[in-house]
């Protein structure tokens, strides 16, 4: 019972933290660009939130090693808290004079923060839930993230209509107090204990794991594919597929977006439903998921009726999720609890810098070739990773 209330109360505040770092990046996002009038100072802004992550993620095994896991949480929501506060102080005091170095240095401090987040909260998972219940489990903790993605930028802009930049940061500041006061009551978990060692020896640990274990090394790689994959559904490249392909007008840009979440919102409702069939069906599932969704972003790139384009959409989105989390829950399971973190952790940093350098060479594709191409690379891609996972060894 306590287990699962862990989990609730986990779920309830990542949430609602993930709500408020949207929010508050949709108001610097806006504001900056507002003062300045300048996009490159407005795209340092997810620049510094994805260097801060990154930075994070290199030394969250070295933090996890030294504390339990609900402490970390506990402890870099609480300062983000603080640091928000602090935002929404200097944004009403100096908002004559605003200096952009220290806004920039409080989200870069935010960000590096709040990188350890999610890898420590994917780790906590099994921690408050039994083995049984993973795949379930994580088709919540999914769905969370989808909606999230789906409403909080909607939310931010149009709350930025009514507030002023300092009111919302103020609001989000209490969006991130009442993270703060539901995380401060997560259960306590075991720490394992580690024999100690060098600081060098720690910040690798993760790649290390990834490297002697065959099954995550498969998995890490069949992620990496797949962020490649994802290049494809990239706003920018998104945006020239309704223009040049579609030649339908820019809203279309956002029904694809939209669709595309609300499918993966129906897929991890999907997998939730059905969680004990999708977990004794692990590698079916991850295959079925990856193989269709690339037939269908083919499918994609050989299309222009706009309709259709959006319902194809909302597929690719639901097996994005079919393959998603049972992949995630076979990692969990397979898995010692203390090499979670640190595993996530460094696969996180080579999605990320994977995803950025990709999401370069795609506009490159699309730019000198045709932007269909980009689709169907994508494709080819998630078939790879459909070949890759049939000959996963899943006991």
């Amino acid at each position: 019972m306590k287990k699962n209330q862990g989990f609730t109360q986990l779920i309830i505040g990542q949430t609602v933290a993930n709500v408020g770092d949207t929010i508050y990046i949709v108001a610097i996002i806006s504001s900056i660009f507002s003062w300045t009038d300048s996009a490159l100072a407005a795209a340092l802004v997810p620049v510094l939130v994805t260097g801060g992550g990154v930075i994070s993620g290199f030394l969250s095994p070295v933090i996890t090693s030294y504390f339990r896991l609900e402490q970390v949480l506990k402890v870099s929501q609480m300062c983000k808290t603080a640091l928000l506060f602090f935002m929404t102080a200097y944004l009403y005091l100096k908002a004559e004079t605003m200096n952009l170095l220290v806004l920039y240095c409080l989200v870069a401090l935010i960000s590096f923060l709040d990188g350890c987040s999610e890898p420590i909260s994917r780790a906590l998972i099994p921690k408050y839930v039994e083995k049984h219940r993973l795949v379930k489990a994580n088709g919540i903790f999914n769905s969370m993230l989808q909606t999230v993605n789906i409403g909080s930028w909607a939310i931010g802009t149009s709350l930025l209509l009514v507030f002023s930049v300092h009111q919302l940061v103020l609001l989000d500041s209490f969006l991130f107090l009442s993270s703060s006061i539901v995380l401060a009551f997560l259960p306590r978990t075991t720490r394992e204990k580690n024999e100690k060692q060098p600081l060098g020896h720690q910040l690798f640990i993760g790649w290390r794991w990834i490297m002697k274990d065959p099954l995550v090394r498969v998995i890490v790689g069949m992620d990496m594919l797949e962020s490649i994959a994802n290049t494809a559904w990239v706003s920018a490249i998104v945006l020239v597929f309704v223009r040049e392909v579609m030649q339908a007008p820019d809203a279309w840009w956002g029904y694809i977006n939209a669709t595309y979440f609300v499918g993966a919102l129906l897929g991890s409702a999907l997998v939730m439903r059905f969680s004990e069939r999708f977990d004794k069906n692990k590698r079916t599932a991850i295959v079925m998921g990856a193989v269709l969704g690339g037939l269908i972003t083919v499918a994609v790139a050989l299309s222009s009726d706009r309709f259709l384009i959006l319902g194809l959409s909302v597929l690719i989105g639901l097996f994005s999720q079919i393959k998603n989390i049972p992949q995630a829950s076979l990692i969990q399971q397979k898995v010692a609890a203390d090499r979670l973190v640190a595993i996530y952790a460094a696969s996180g940093i080579l999605n990320s810098g994977v995803f950025a350098l990709f999401t370069l060479l795609m506009g490159q594709v699309a730019d000198v070739f045709d932007v269909r191409w980009v689709f169907v690379l994508s494709g080819s891609l998630l078939l790879l990773v459909g070949l890759i996972a049939g000959k996963l060894k899943v006991s």
